[in-house]
């Protein structure tokens, strides 16, 4: 009797463990997790910290999908825009040894969300740099260890959007390796666009922000404009 209890208590637990884990994977990035987090990045360096970062932005996005699908778009906005900083510190850090693995991870993520149907437009921006993010790692593939090429990246702020982004400049050429310039060149191109279609939806965003404020909504009705015995104006005798 005691021997068919507990089997029937270890398939209770197979059975229910399933569903708390796909539970907890549907849950929101909580902001207990999100301090551990940083401070596992504090204490990374190099290209374990890019990797951590790239985990960490991974579970933004997943939160901001959890928080799509209960329609709290504006915690969504956050999630996304916090994932956005990891990816551009991934930018600025991903070196040779970590840049397929990196290329890879983007190439994953892209997939998953793009099956991801009636996404709203606030991911828009975000697969974008998902996209820049993948392009740098594939350029730095094309690049590093070539004799006659070096790459830079800087931080630097968009005059238009007021954003940060990172510029990524290639420069000299490799001998004799037409298809590999030509590629490269293209990336650069493609790295272009991107941040100049970034700072569009940005700047276009704020616009439709500043419309959709009404500046006399605010103001009191002193009824200085109004006929005699109308409401707000004093007759005098």
């Amino acid at each position: 009797m005691k021997r068919g209890v507990i089997v029937l208590l270890l398939l209770g637990i197979l059975l229910v463990s399933p569903l708390v884990l796909a539970q907890e994977q549907a849950q929101t990035y909580s902001g207990f997790n999100r301090f551990i987090d940083d401070v596992k990045m504090f204490f990374t360096f190099g290209d374990n910290k890019v990797m951590l970062a790239l985990e960490i932005r991974e579970k933004e996005v997943n939160s901001a999908m959890v928080n799509t699908e209960n329609g709290d778009d504006k915690d969504a906005e956050k999630n996304l825009e916090r994932a956005r900083e990891r990816l551009q510190f991934v930018q600025t850090g991903v070196s040779e040894d970590t840049a397929e693995d990196v290329k890879i991870n983007v190439d994953e993520t892209i997939s998953k969300m793009g099956v991801e149907e009636r996404l709203p437009k606030i991911f828009e921006t975000y697969f974008l740099e998902e996209e820049k993010t993948g392009l740098t790692a594939e350029l730095i593939i094309e690049v590093e260890g070539k004799e006659g090429q070096t790459l830079t990246r800087e931080v630097v702020r968009d005059e238009g959007s007021g954003q940060n982004k990172i510029r990524v400049v290639v420069e000299g050429e490799t001998q004799g390796q037409i298809q590999e310039q030509t590629r490269t060149r293209e990336i650069e191109t493609r790295m272009n666009e991107i941040d100049d279609a970034i700072a569009d939806i940005i700047v276009k965003s704020m616009v439709v922000e500043n419309e959709d404020v009404t500046p006399d909504s605010n103001v009191v009705d002193s009824g200085l404009d109004k006929g005699p015995g109308e409401p707000g104006v004093v007759d005098e005798d």
